[in-house]
Protein backbone atom coordinates (compact mmCIF):
# COMPACT_ATOMS: atom_id res chain seq x y z
CA UNK A 1 0.00 0.00 0.00
CA UNK A 2 1.04 3.35 -1.04
CA UNK A 3 0.39 5.93 1.70
CA UNK A 4 3.61 7.64 2.13
CA UNK A 5 2.94 9.52 -1.28
CA UNK A 6 -0.40 10.29 -0.10
CA UNK A 7 0.79 11.87 2.70
CA UNK A 8 3.52 13.94 1.18
CA UNK A 9 0.97 15.36 -1.32
CA UNK A 10 -1.35 16.50 1.74
CA UNK A 11 1.84 17.73 3.39
CA UNK A 12 2.42 20.09 0.39
CA UNK A 13 -0.14 20.49 -0.44
CA UNK A 14 -1.19 22.10 3.14
CA UNK A 15 1.51 24.99 2.64
CA UNK A 16 -0.81 26.80 -0.21
CA UNK A 17 -3.21 29.29 2.12
CA UNK A 18 -6.89 28.20 1.68
CA UNK A 19 -9.32 31.51 1.02
CA UNK A 20 -12.87 31.50 0.67
CA UNK A 21 -13.28 29.88 -3.00
CA UNK A 22 -14.39 26.63 -4.03
CA UNK A 23 -11.18 24.95 -4.73
CA UNK A 24 -9.58 25.26 -1.21
CA UNK A 25 -9.20 23.76 2.03
CA UNK A 26 -12.37 24.24 4.03
CA UNK A 27 -11.89 26.89 6.54
CA UNK A 28 -12.32 24.77 9.36
CA UNK A 29 -12.04 20.94 10.29
CA UNK A 30 -15.69 19.25 10.65
CA UNK A 31 -16.55 15.33 12.11
CA UNK A 32 -18.10 13.13 8.90
CA UNK A 33 -21.54 12.29 10.07
CA UNK A 34 -22.06 9.62 7.18
CA UNK A 35 -20.99 7.57 4.34
CA UNK A 36 -22.98 6.08 1.59
CA UNK A 37 -21.49 3.72 -1.06
CA UNK A 38 -23.87 3.87 -4.10
CA UNK A 39 -23.50 2.47 -7.58
CA UNK A 40 -23.08 0.17 -10.26
CA UNK A 41 -19.67 -2.03 -10.07
CA UNK A 42 -17.29 0.82 -9.99
CA UNK A 43 -19.46 2.76 -7.69
CA UNK A 44 -18.66 5.80 -5.35
CA UNK A 45 -18.95 7.07 -1.87
CA UNK A 46 -20.94 10.20 -0.50
CA UNK A 47 -19.35 11.72 2.34
CA UNK A 48 -21.60 14.08 4.61
CA UNK A 49 -20.27 16.23 6.80
CA UNK A 50 -21.92 17.44 9.98
CA UNK A 51 -23.05 20.71 9.26
CA UNK A 52 -22.39 20.48 5.48
CA UNK A 53 -19.26 22.48 3.38
CA UNK A 54 -19.66 26.01 3.74
CA UNK A 55 -20.72 27.31 0.44
CA UNK A 56 -18.29 29.21 0.10
CA UNK A 57 -16.03 26.49 -0.53
CA UNK A 58 -18.00 24.44 -3.16
CA UNK A 59 -18.26 25.04 -6.56
CA UNK A 60 -21.15 27.01 -8.35
CA UNK A 61 -22.05 24.73 -10.71
CA UNK A 62 -23.12 22.10 -7.87
CA UNK A 63 -23.87 24.26 -5.04
CA UNK A 64 -27.33 24.42 -5.16
CA UNK A 65 -29.71 21.80 -4.13
CA UNK A 66 -29.39 18.80 -1.80
CA UNK A 67 -27.04 17.21 -3.34
CA UNK A 68 -24.20 19.61 -2.47
CA UNK A 69 -24.68 17.68 0.73
CA UNK A 70 -23.47 14.76 -0.99
CA UNK A 71 -19.40 14.82 -1.25
CA UNK A 72 -18.67 12.55 -3.91
CA UNK A 73 -15.58 9.91 -4.06
CA UNK A 74 -14.69 7.49 -7.15
CA UNK A 75 -14.05 3.99 -5.61
CA UNK A 76 -12.75 2.89 -9.02
CA UNK A 77 -9.58 5.16 -8.96
CA UNK A 78 -6.22 4.80 -6.65
CA UNK A 79 -6.81 8.16 -5.48
CA UNK A 80 -10.75 7.86 -4.85
CA UNK A 81 -9.70 4.35 -2.85
CA UNK A 82 -7.22 6.28 -0.80
CA UNK A 83 -9.92 9.46 0.15
CA UNK A 84 -12.46 6.64 1.27
CA UNK A 85 -10.22 5.06 3.38
CA UNK A 86 -9.25 8.10 4.99
CA UNK A 87 -12.81 9.34 5.63
CA UNK A 88 -13.61 6.08 6.73
CA UNK A 89 -10.75 6.40 9.09
CA UNK A 90 -11.90 9.59 10.61
CA UNK A 91 -15.59 8.55 10.44
CA UNK A 92 -14.51 5.22 12.99
CA UNK A 93 -12.16 7.49 15.12
CA UNK A 94 -14.47 10.50 15.40
CA UNK A 95 -11.75 12.80 13.86
CA UNK A 96 -12.18 16.08 12.20
CA UNK A 97 -11.72 16.78 8.40
CA UNK A 98 -10.93 19.34 5.56
CA UNK A 99 -11.94 18.74 2.68
CA UNK A 100 -11.13 20.62 -1.14
CA UNK A 101 -13.84 20.39 -3.93
CA UNK A 102 -14.85 20.68 -7.51
CA UNK A 103 -18.05 19.53 -9.31
CA UNK A 104 -18.38 15.97 -10.52
CA UNK A 105 -22.42 16.58 -12.26
CA UNK A 106 -24.66 18.37 -9.78
CA UNK A 107 -22.34 17.23 -6.76
CA UNK A 108 -19.41 18.31 -5.32
CA UNK A 109 -16.45 16.17 -5.80
CA UNK A 110 -13.60 15.58 -3.31
CA UNK A 111 -10.09 16.61 -4.61
CA UNK A 112 -8.67 16.34 -1.36
CA UNK A 113 -8.51 15.45 1.99
CA UNK A 114 -6.94 16.15 5.24
CA UNK A 115 -7.74 14.08 8.24
CA UNK A 116 -7.10 16.14 11.30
Amino acid sequence: MKVLPLILFVLVFTSVSASANPGSWMPTAKKISSIIVEGDENGRALIIIEGGVPSDFIPSECRAGINSTYNTVFLNTHKGRGIYSMALTAYSAGKPVKLALSCTGNRPLITHIWLM
